[in-house]
């Protein structure tokens, strides 16, 4: 076999072609990767938007929901609103009901006092004429209420 003696400005020459090849392919690999990359933000950025979309019909459904929620909880306090106005009136006259029971109870006790000592004359009453159907002198049959004995 024969060998080859090889100059030593080819060998430089050598070194620098596999330098540059090399340094050109971390260049393209470089590239590839920041297409790369960019391609992966490119989808973030998508998935961003899909998962923003379903948050919105999200929202729009939850507001549904809650304007249907208030409608009711208005409709609740409402009528509790109704019915503590319905029991504070009953607990009002339940509250009361002593005082003016024992009010009433004085108001009377003064009016029979009154009527008993002349303070308070007894209410007018009407006058009222009854004739008798029957003569005078028959009522006093034996034998009848009324009559000689």
């Amino acid at each position: 076999m024969v060998d080859r003696i090889i100059s030593p400005e080819a060998d430089t020459r050598f070194q620098y072609d596999i330098i540059k090849g090399l340094a050109d392919s971390v260049r393209q690999m470089a590239t590839n990767m920041a297409e790369l990359q960019k391609t992966q933000v490119d989808m973030l950025v998508r998935l961003a938007r899909l998962e923003e979309n379903k948050v919105g019909d999200e929202l729009i459904a939850m507001k549904a929901a809650t304007t249907a929620l208030t409608i009711r909880i208005d409709a609740l306090e409402s009528d509790k609103d109704r019915r503590d106005g319905a029991l504070g009136a009953l607990g009002a006259i339940r509250q009361w009901a002593p005082f003016l029971a024992m009010l009433f109870s004085a108001a009377c006790a003064l009016w029979l006092y009154g009527r008993s000592a002349g303070f308070v004359p007894a209410p007018p009453a009407p006058v009222t004429k009854v004739e008798a159907t029957i003569d005078h002198g028959e009522r006093k049959i034996e034998g009848i209420v009324g009559g000689k004995p």
